[in-house]
């Protein structure tokens, strides 16, 4: 059953703050997209805020469809489950667990690296709903029906697929994400 877009606060503001900051980037030429990017060489130099506004912009029309079409139905199941305050508080956490970790890697491989989008958070949201509703079963791409584990192995298949073709250092918000979501504690999923 489809929540009723209204029905968790907390989602409600994510759509509403990832639309209106996606759209705003694509009319300002960019502007909020240069100062909400993850971008570990201006983290560095306190530009900290970065660490959570980056999956707040989507590049492109298909990616934000998607990111809010996820918050809205997954997000939204886990928040009846869980409550918006843990929702938000896994949110938060998995967000700057992935920027955190893209910055270290950077720093350590010399990689620059610029993103943007809620593809992380979209696959983390996914983990933690196949992880919360083991036995429901998700149709994916109208060809694939999927419960629970197998939900999650194709997920970080998908995100170590794009590693291996773009590289691991401009995949690592997508990567990090998605292991810290596989790995989350079972104990502050279930409560």
């Amino acid at each position: 059953m489809w929540p009723r877009l209204g029905s968790s606060s907390f989602t409600t503001r994510w759509i509403v703050a990832t639309l209106a900051c996606s759209i705003i980037s694509t009319l300002d030429g960019g502007w909020i997209a240069r100062w909400f990017a993850l971008a570990p060489s201006r983290i560095w130099t306190g530009q900290v805020w970065r660490l959570v506004t980056w999956p707040l912009v989507e590049p492109g029309p298909m990616q934000l469809v998607f990111t809010c079409i996820v918050i809205y139905k997954m997000g939204g199941d886990l928040a009846v489950r869980w409550g918006d305050r843990r929702l938000r508080r896994f949110v938060v956490e998995v967000a700057l667990a992935a920027g955190v970790g893209t910055c270290v890697l950077s720093a350590v491989t010399g990689h620059f690296v610029f993103r943007l989008g809620g593809w992380a958070m979209a696959d983390a949201i996914v983990i933690a709903w196949a992880r919360q509703f083991p036995q429901r079963a998700m149709l994916v791409y109208g060809v694939l029906t999927l419960r629970g584990r197998d939900l999650i192995r194709l997920t970080l298949a998908v995100a170590v697929l794009f590693a291996i073709y773009v590289g691991p250092v401009a995949m690592a918000p997508e990567l990090i994400a998605c292991f810290v979501a596989a790995a989350y504690p079972r104990s502050l999923l279930n409560r």
